[in-house]
């Protein structure tokens, strides 16, 4: 009975490969299909099966690209199965690099001969390169998400590259399958909306995005609307967020993202495609069996055999997620080396307006032969001339127009108004194509940000520490002798060089002890002020559970913060947040949105509140900023932009960031003097490259950071307005980050006889060593 069952489970699994590879052999971009070629030979390392994984990949393609395009990659599967089969007659081992490296050359070579014949060959050299490059990234991609699939058992725990594979296996599934659309119901959009929801619900906010960015750069493709990428990102992080709270919380809060993020970004898929997909989607999710749907929590390393693996396991594993990255950076570079914009005309596009006017208008003319045989180098200069005009002019007077030439040309009117047509025609045609190259440098941004969100992931893996056994020991004595019990230790550490320890413990005789007195006895063996974790309990009791303690920063915060709406006004266009992302980094966050009223209060709002989720995510925040600007370059027609105020402050070094896209002045308050942080960049959401400056500083005991809005400097009388407020401040004898914020508004607001000219904003951050 049970090889029964075993039997048809390979079955289904085989089943299900085959039929990823009909559907994702449909995944075609700019008539390439490298996906196809990637996945059989990802698949093809697999003995039994190979031809079928070969027809039924072929009949995917067949359904996508026509058949002479077909045919090549017919003519490379069929190089590789010869080539496989005389390595393994010869008993030389064959991998999915070589399978890879293999497919990719075999293509690379056939595009580049082909294009050999046409005649601009440089074109097809690089895209045969760029393809043979991006099928062998594919294979290796997709090896390693195909093989939980293919020999997992029911029940493993997958590995980060293992779920990042997956992750890009199903957004190209996504992209390969046809679109069924019924009233209001969309499969595609269905399908990524549920693999977003259950990889953020099943493994957390930080795979929830990289699966809402794997779908969205599809779905990006698939639609044509760049936004896709950060909007469906943002969906996963909303998944992974509120799954504590239990499986329909999540739907409903999730679904309430959807529906909120549709209306955001106007004319997105999620917005037009109904609440359809969104129900299904849910019904679906709430259908699924426990044994599908169930949180891994991947961090908690107390409840896994993972948090005491060795060094060198956690080293492959960011050797794979670099190689990851590598590949996106690939693709990122592949869409950047084809969305140059071209600023004017070339000297060939002139060539055949000309070439154009001369066959339309002079060919018939019965003064043709007198024109361009017996005066072909005055008629020649003398087009010429009317066409620099009219390039540079839009327009042309006859009396511009060279005399010889207008007596000569007895078609002088329509010859005018056929060069202003065409050069019309020209410009509105390199006017578009211009508008396809920004969106492909979009892409590519997007693309190239992903890679670095997986580089950071890469780098945010602890590394065990070698800590000695007789300090181990010692700590287990000392805790034992406070009746505290422990099973397991392990410490690690980040890459902040900053250690957590990671304990299985539990209290003896019926006690109960507090973390907090845990820590001050861990302490005392290492020498560390240490602390428990946000998310640890509180109390150690009777049963085995695991504990995390961090190491304690060195320095404490207080903050304050003043503000005051525009006169007239009943919201304020500035948003604010302070954040702790991590337990020894402080994020002060200030926007001012453009104007005042509503509209500026949503446009700042919305920036924070990514910056804050982005942030909390771990995505750097170079990364973050980067992301929110494209988002809100492409999210509509009308301009929308915002201020980003931001200083990150490392609480255990006292070094803080200071990073400034169109913001005002920041005011460092010391011991006997203030310095000043300016910006001359602009606001987020106007230009495709976002600009920002970075000034770092070193705080100490007793300094304060103080941020304002432009609102408040505007208040200053006089021209040296940020040298008035740097004196206030100085002179300030208080303490209290609240009194300061309070003080410094009432100033400014009493200089304009208390009438504020803006919206004002002012936070204070005071810091103290422990």
């Amino acid at each position: 009975m049970q090889s029964v069952c075993k039997m048809k489970e390979l079955n289904m699994r085989k089943f299900l490969i085959n039929l990823m590879g009909i559907v994702m052999a449909r995944a075609v971009f700019a008539g390439m299909n490298p996906i196809a070629i990637g996945y059989f030979a990802a698949v093809y390392l697999e003995r039994k099966g190979r031809l079928t994984i070969m027809l039924t990949v072929l009949l995917g393609m067949l359904t996508a690209l026509p058949a002479v395009d077909t045919a090549k990659y017919v003519i490379v599967m069929i190089v590789i199965s010869i080539i496989t089969a005389l390595m393994e007659y010869n008993n030389k081992k064959v991998s999915v690099l070589v399978l890879g490296g293999l497919a990719g050359a075999v293509t690379a070579a056939i595009t580049i001969a082909g294009g050999l014949m046409y005649e601009n060959p440089t074109y097809y050299i690089l895209i045969g390169i760029g393809e043979g490059i991006s099928i062998f990234a594919c294979s290796f991609v997709f090896r390693k998400g195909l093989e939980p699939l293919m020999h997992g058992v029911r029940g493993q725990v997958l590995d980060n590259e293992q779920i990042i594979s997956i992750a890009v296996i199903l957004a190209v599934f996504i992209y390969g399958m046809p679109e069924f659309t019924a009233l209001g119901f969309s499969l595609t959009m269905t399908i990524a909306l549920f693999s977003i929801l259950f990889t953020g619900y099943k493994y957390g906010a930080g795979y929830g995005a990289l699966a809402g960015a794997a779908c969205g750069v599809i779905m990006a493709l698939k639609t044509g609307q760049p936004n896709q990428i950060g909007l469906m990102c943002m969906l996963g992080i909303v998944a992974g967020t509120f799954r504590e709270l239990g499986r329909f919380v999540t739907i409903v809060l999730y679904s309430a993202g959807v529906i909120i993020l549709g209306e955001l970004y106007q004319n997105t898929q999620i917005s037009m495609s109904g609440f359809g997909a969104l129900a299904s989607c849910a019904v679906l999710f709430l259908l699924s069996p426990k044994t599908l749907i169930y949180k891994v929590n991947l961090g908690d390393e107390g409840e896994k055999e993972d948090i005491f693996v060795k060094q060198s396991i956690q080293n492959v594993a960011k050797g794979k997620l670099r190689d990851f990255s590598e590949s996106f950076h690939s693709l990122s570079n592949t869409f950047s080396t084809i969305s140059e914009k071209k600023t004017a005309l070339s000297k060939k596009d002139k060539s055949d307006i000309f070439d154009e006017i001369s066959e339309h208008l002079c060919k018939d003319c019965s003064n043709c032969n007198i024109c361009w045989k017996s005066y072909f180098y005055e008629t020649y200069q003398g087009a010429y001339h009317i066409l620099d005009v009219v390039e540079q002019n839009g327009t042309i007077a006859l009396s511009e127009v060279p005399v010889e030439f207008a007596n000569r040309c007895i078609f002088l009117e329509n010859f005018l108004a056929e060069t202003k047509r065409v050069f019309e025609m020209a410009k509105l045609n390199l006017s578009w194509l211009n508008r396809m190259a920004e969106s492909r440098e979009a892409i590519a941004g997007q693309l190239s940000e992903v890679a670095n969100i997986i580089d950071d992931f890469s780098l945010d893996l602890y590394k065990t520490v070698d800590t000695p056994e007789t300090i181990k020991n010692k700590l287990i004595y000392h805790l034992k002798a406070n009746h505290i019990v422990v099973n397991r230790i392990a410490v690690f550490e980040k890459r902040n060089n900053k250690q957590e320890i990671y304990m299985t413990a539990r209290t003896e005789r019926g006690r109960c002890i507090t973390t907090k007195e845990a820590a001050g006895l861990i302490n005392d063996v290492f020498d560390k002020r240490m602390r428990p974790s946000d998310g640890c309990k509180k109390v150690i009791t009777k049963d085995y559970e695991t504990f995390v303690f961090v190491e304690d920063a060195n320095f404490s915060v207080f903050t304050g913060m003043s503000k005051m709406t525009k006169e007239g006004g009943r919201i304020s266009g500035d948003n604010f947040s302070f954040i702790y992302p991590d337990p020894g980094t402080l994020v002060l966050t200030l926007s001012d949105g453009m104007g005042t009223g509503e509209t500026a209060c949503e446009e700042s709002e919305s920036v924070v509140e990514l910056l804050e989720q982005f942030i909390e995510a771990g995505f750097r925040k170079e990364s973050a900023i980067k992301l929110i600007n494209s988002i809100l370059v492409l999210r509509s027609e009308e301009q929308t932009f915002s201020t980003i105020d931001m200083s990150v402050v490392n609480l255990y070094t006292g070094i803080c960031d200071i990073i400034k896209i169109g913001a005002s002045t920041t005011f460092i308050k010391r011991e006997d003097r203030v310095e000043t942080v300016t910006s001359s960049t602009l606001p987020v959401g106007i230009l495709n490259q976002v600009d920002y400056d970075v000034v770092t500083k070193k705080l100490g005991n007793g300094n304060f950071v103080i941020m304002v809005t432009d609102g408040v400097i505007d208040c200053i009388p006089g021209d040296e307005k940020e040298k008035f407020v740097g004196e206030f401040i100085k002179d300030l004898k208080m303490n209290n980050p609240q009194e300061i914020a309070n003080a410094v508004l009432n100033q400014a607001l009493e200089l304009n006889g208390w009438v504020p000219k803006d919206d004002m904003t002012v936070l204070v951050a005071g810091f103290w060593s422990k």
